[in-house]
C-alpha cells in the first residue's frame, strides 16, 4: 500500500512539473505574441509611444540622453534574456537584451493612468488624453524631473528602487534595461498606464 501511494505521489508530482513548464512556456510565448499583435494593430511610432515593433526596429521617437530608441535598434536577439528562472528562462525568453545590459536597474517613474489600466480609478483619463498628458510630462521631465514626477498620477516616484529583469512586461523591460544612465524614455504603454522612465543607475 505504501509503495502504491509513493508511486502515485511521484506521478502526480511529475505531471505537475510538466504542466508548470508547459504553462511557463505558453505564457512567455503569448506575452511576446500579444505585444507583437499590439504593435501590428496600429500604435503609431510617431505618437511617441514605444511599442514592441519600435523595440525591435529602432523606429521610436527617441529619448533624451541617447536613450532607448538608439539602443533598441542594436538589440541582440541572441542575448541571455535574463528571465528570472536562469537556464530555463533563457529557453523561454523570445527576445534578447542588448549586450552589456545590466541585471538590475534603478529608476524613477512618472505614471499617467488611463481608464482600463491596472489599478486605475474610475475617474482616470481616456487613453488618448493620457497619452497626450504623458507626452507633455516627458517633455517637462527633460528640464525638471522632480516637477514632472509631482505632476504625474499617484504611483509616480523619483526613485522606485532597483528592479531585476523578469519583473516588468517584456516591452517595457526591453526599453528600461536599454536606457543609458540618467536617460529618459518616451511614454511607454504599460499594464498600469503610461510610464515615463528615468534610469538612475
Amino acid at each position: 500500500m505504501r509503495d502504491r501511494i509513493q508511486s502515485w505521489a511521484s506521478i502526480v508530482l511529475g505531471a505537475a512539473v510538466v504542466v508548470l513548464v508547459g504553462w511557463l512556456t505558453f505564457e512567455q510565448m503569448s506575452r511576446t505574441h500579444v505585444h507583437a499583435e499590439w504593435s501590428e494593430a496600429g500604435v503609431d511610432a510617431g505618437s511617441g509611444v514605444i511599442t514592441a515593433a519600435d523595440a525591435g526596429s529602432g523606429t521610436g521617437t527617441g529619448t533624451s540622453g541617447g536613450g532607448a530608441a538608439a539602443n533598441m535598434a542594436a538589440l541582440d536577439t541572441s542575448g541571455d534574456g535574463g528571465f528570472a528562472l536562469g537556464g530555463l528562462g533563457s529557453l523561454l525568453d523570445a527576445g534578447g537584451m542588448p549586450s552589456g545590459a545590466p541585471r538590475t536597474v534603478r529608476l524613477g517613474v512618472v505614471l499617467v493612468q488611463y481608464a482600463g489600466a491596472e489599478g486605475a480609478p474610475s475617474s482616470a483619463r481616456a487613453k488618448p488624453d493620457a497619452l497626450k498628458h504623458a507626452a507633455e510630462l516627458a517633455e517637462q521631465a527633460k528640464g525638471d524631473w522632480k516637477a514632472a514626477v509631482k505632476a504625474g498620477d499617484s504611483g509616480s516616484s523619483e526613485d522606485i528602487g532597483r528592479i531585476p529583469r523578469g519583473v516588468l512586461d517584456r516591452t517595457t523591460e526591453l526599453v528600461v534595461f536599454s536606457l543609458d544612465k540618467d536617460a529618459l524614455s518616451d511614454p511607454l504603454d504599460t499594464p498600469r498606464g503610461y510610464w515615463v522612465v528615468k534610469r538612475i543607475e
